[in-house]
Order: structure tokens, then C-alpha cells, then sequence
């Protein structure tokens, strides 16, 4: 089973951190896919959203919105879900695409 993230969707929002200091164009919800591919090419997909916030990040590590990449927000995500929630995710995409793959036939009686 191969599986894919594929984001959607940003939620922005100008938040001020612990500093007191404006973060523009902050993440705070990333929309998402999660893609289940088996390997005769049955698939699957979930969809969900992620929320975030900005306000315990100094403004030096701030990363503004023009410098984030997929792979940095594909990161964000994953850490924020946590193992056990991707995990959770997966097992029921896997269960989606065993159900897809059983044949269902009207007998010819």
C-alpha cells in the first residue's frame, strides 16, 4: 500500500505571538488529503483538516508564507497528527480499499 499526503487548502490568520509581535499570513489550518493507493491501483482518500497557531513562535523562526514549501507543511501536518492519528487514518483507508477490491456478482440462478 502506498500512501500520499496532497494539502488543499491553507487557513490564514495575522496572529500576534507571545511576544507581541504580528506573524502575517500565519498557517493556522492546513485542508488535507490522505491518499491510500494499493498496488493493482485500487485507492482511497480521506479528508480532513489540521488547525495551528503561530502564537508561541518567535519572530525569527517565523517562516512567512511566499517561503513555505510542501514539504515544510506536509511536516507541520504529520507532527501535528501524531503517529497514532496517521496510523488511524491509514487503517481505515487500508479497510476502504479491502471493501472496494471484494467482487460482488448476481448469481445466475
Amino acid at each position: 500500500m502506498n500512501y500520499s499526503w496532497k494539502i488543499s487548502k491553507l487557513g490564514l490568520d495575522d496572529e500576534l505571538n507571545n511576544d507581541g509581535v504580528l506573524l502575517e499570513n500565519s498557517i493556522v489550518q492546513i485542508h488535507y488529503k490522505r491518499i491510500a493507493v494499493h498496488d493493482d491501483g485500487t485507492s482511497s482518500s480521506y479528508v480532513g483538516k489540521c488547525y495551528f497557531s503561530a502564537k508561541s513562535i518567535a519572530a525569527a523562526d517565523f517562516v512567512p508564507l511566499n517561503s513555505v514549501t510542501n514539504v515544510m507543511a506536509q511536516s507541520w501536518l504529520t507532527n501535528s497528527l501524531g503517529p497514532d492519528e496517521i496510523n488511524k487514518i491509514d487503517t481505515a483507508l487500508a479497510a476502504k480499499i479491502e471493501r472496494k477490491r471484494v467482487k460482488i456478482v448476481k448469481p445466475g440462478w
